[in-house]
C-alpha cells in the first residue's frame, strides 16, 4: 500500500483500559509524535481517534455551531437587537454566495472525515478487538460527519430537486494530510450516494464497534450508531426506509437499561440546569455529548452558555414569544424558559432557554454539550409511523408522550404536524428546528423578530453555500445553483 506523508498534532490520551470515570475524553491538545506513514501501535490508533473527537466537538461542528444554526435558522431562535454582532448574519439569513458563514461547519466536519480516514485506512495492524472497535468508531464519526454535510450543503433527499449536488466523498486520505487545506480536486457526489456511503460507514461502525464499546457519553457508541443511522433513514425516506428508522429507533430505546434510558419526567429540569455534573453529565439519557472542563472548555466566546444563557457573556440568543405560547402552564418544560430578563430592545421580548447554564461545579462554560439523546428516538419512531400512514400508533405514542410533560393531548389536526410541533418543543435550542423542517419540505415562517422572515419550499436558503476559498481548493467542486451568481 502506497504510504501517505501525514502529520497530525496528537491530543492526550488516557490508558486503553480505564476505569469509567477515567475514561471520559480530556480534549486538552498535545502536540506530541508526529506521524509520517502508518499508525505503528493500539496506542497510536488511539490517539488518532481522539484527534477525531476534537475535531467532532469544535465550535464548529458539534461543540456549538451546528447546534446553533438548527435553531436559529427557523422558527425557533433569534439574535436580540441588544447583542455584540455574533450569529447576526444567520439570523438574518443575509448570507451569500460570495461570503458563507459556513464556512467553519464545512472544514470541521471534513476534517473529521480525513482524521477518521487516517484510522480507517490502516492496514498493518494485527486487526485485534481493540483496533476493530477503533475502526468502528472512526466509521461512525465519519458517517455521522456525512450526514451533517449533506443535510446543510445539499438539497433534502425527497425534494426531488438538484439530487446531483451531494458533496465530495473523500474515502482515503487527501494528499494534504488530516485538516483538509491543500488542494485536491475532487466532485460532488449525488446526494444519493452520499446516503449510501454514510450508511455503510454506520452499519460497519457499529458491528465493529460492539465488542469494544467504551461506556463515558463523551465518546460515540453502538447506539450512537443506530441512532444516527435512524435519523439517515428517516431523512433519505425511499421504500423500506421508515420501517428501518422504527427498527433502530426501538433498539436505541431498549439497548443496555443500565447504560441509556429516557430521562424521567422528575429529572427533566435538573438533567439540563443543574451545575452539580453528576446529575447533568454521562446521564442515562444521553447518547453522546462533547465533554467540557475547566481546563478544555469552548469558552466565553464560543460556548452554547455564553450565547443562551442569559449571564452569558454574549446573551442574545432568545426564543421567540410566539413559541414559548405554545406551552401550557401545566407544561413541566416551562421550567427550562424564563421570561424575566429579557432585552427590552426586541418587540415582542424573547424568552431564555435554560438549557445552557454558564457555570457548572467545575466553573464557567465547563457544561458538557449534549449532542443527541434517547428521547429524540421517540420522536424518530414517531414521525416514521406518520408517514406510514399508521397515524393511530403514532398519536397513541405522542400522547403517551405529552403526558409525561404534563401537557394536554392531541386530539385534532395532521399527526405529522403534531409530531413535529412536540418535538420543537420538546428539543428547542438543541440544534434540531432547520433539519426537522427541511427534511420534512416545510418552510420557514418566523412571524417575528427577524427581517427575512419567510422562507418558502425549496428557496436556496435551505441549502448552505459552500465558501469560495473552499471552491478555490477543489476545481472540480461547483456551487449549489442559485448560490452561484
Amino acid at each position: 500500500m502506497k504510504k501517505n506523508i501525514l502529520k497530525i498534532a496528537l491530543i492526550a490520551l488516557f490508558p486503553l483500559f480505564v476505569s469509567c470515570d477515567e475514561e471520559r475524553l480530556d480534549l486538552t491538545p498535545e502536540i506530541g509524535d508526529v506521524f509520517t506513514g502508518n499508525l505503528k501501535s493500539e496506542e497510536e490508533m488511539g490517539y488518532a481517534v481522539n484527534a477525531i473527537y476534537s475535531a467532532l466537538g469544535s465550535a464548529s461542528a458539534f461543540g456549538a455551531d451546528i447546534l446553533i444554526d438548527g435553531d436559529l435558522i427557523s422558527d425557533n431562535v433569534f439574535v436580540s437587537t441588544t447583542n455584540d454582532g455574533y450569529h447576526l448574519t444567520k439570523s438574518n439569513l443575509g448570507w451569500s454566495g460570495v461570503s458563507s458563514p459556513f464556512s467553519g461547519e464545512w472544514r470541521s466536519l471534513y476534517t473529521v472525515v480525513q482524521r477518521s480516514n487516517i484510522v480507517i485506512n490502516e492496514r498493518t495492524l494485527e486487526n485485534t478487538d481493540v483496533v476493530k472497535g477503533y475502526k468502528g468508531e472512526a466509521k461512525i464519526s465519519r458517517g455521522l460527519a456525512y450526514f451533517y454535510l449533506v443535510q446543510m450543503f445539499s438539497a433534502n433527499p425527497t425534494s426531488g430537486i438538484n439530487q446531483e449536488y451531494g458533496v465530495p466523498l473523500v474515502l482515503e486520505l487527501s494528499p494534504g494530510g488530516v485538516d483538509f487545506t491543500t488542494k485536491m480536486d475532487i466532485a460532488r457526489s449525488t446526494v444519493d450516494e452520499v446516503y449510501d456511503q454514510i450508511i455503510k460507514d454506520l452499519e460497519e461502525g457499529i458491528v465493529e464497534m460492539a465488542p469494544n464499546q467504551r461506556t463515558s457519553k463523551t465518546f460515540l457508541s453502538p447506539t450512537a450508531g443506530r441512532h444516527i443511522l435512524s435519523k439517515v433513514y428517516l431523512t433519505r425516506g425511499k421504500a423500506g426506509d421508515y420501517e428501518k428508522a422504527i427498527q433502530l429507533a426501538d433498539q436505541v430505546l431498549t439497548s443496555s437499561p443500565s447504560t441509556f434510558s429516557v430521562v424521567t419526567p422528575a429529572n427533566l429540569v435538573t438533567y439540563f440546569t443543574s451545575t452539580d455534573i453528576t446529575k447533568s453529565e454521562e446521564q442515562n439519557e444521553t447518547i453522546y455529548e462533547v465533554e467540557q472542563t475547566i481546563k478544555n472548555t469552548l469558552g466565553i466566546n464560543t460556548h452554547l452558555g455564553a450565547f443562551y444563557s442569559n449571564t452569558g457573556a454574549h446573551r442574545s440568543l432568545l426564543l421567540r414569544r410566539n413559541f414559548f405560547d405554545l406551552f401550557q402552564s401545566s407544561d413541566i418544560r416551562t421550567g427550562l424558559m424564563a421570561t424575566a430578563g429579557a432585552p427590552v430592545t426586541d418587540n415582542p421580548l424573547g424568552v431564555w432557554s435554560k438549557k445552557w447554564p454558564r457555570n457548572t461545579s467545575q466553573g464557567n462554560y465547563t457544561g458538557n454539550v449534549k449532542v443527541f439523546r434517547m428521547t429524540e428516538a421517540l420522536f424518530v419512531k414517531m414521525e416514521a409511523l406518520a408517514k406510514l400512514g399508521r397515524t393511530a400508533e403514532a398519536t397513541t405514542l405522542l400522547n403517551e408522550f405529552v403526558a409525561t410533560r404534563n401537557a394536554a393531548p392531541y386530539t385534532s389536526g395532521d399527526v405529522l404536524q403534531n409530531v413535529l410541533t412536540e418535538k420543537r418543543k420538546e428539543f428547542f435550542t438543541e440544534g434540531h428546528r432547520f433539519f426537522d423542517l427541511k427534511r420534512n419540505n416545510l418552510p420557514i415562517n418566523k412571524e417575528t423578530n427577524c427581517l427575512t422572515c419567510d422562507v418558502p419550499v425549496g428557496d436556496r436558503l435551505f441549502v448552505f453555500p459552500v465558501d469560495r476559498v473552499e471552491l478555490g481548493r477543489n476545481s472540480l467542486m461547483t456551487q449549489y445553483p442559485g448560490w452561484d451568481q
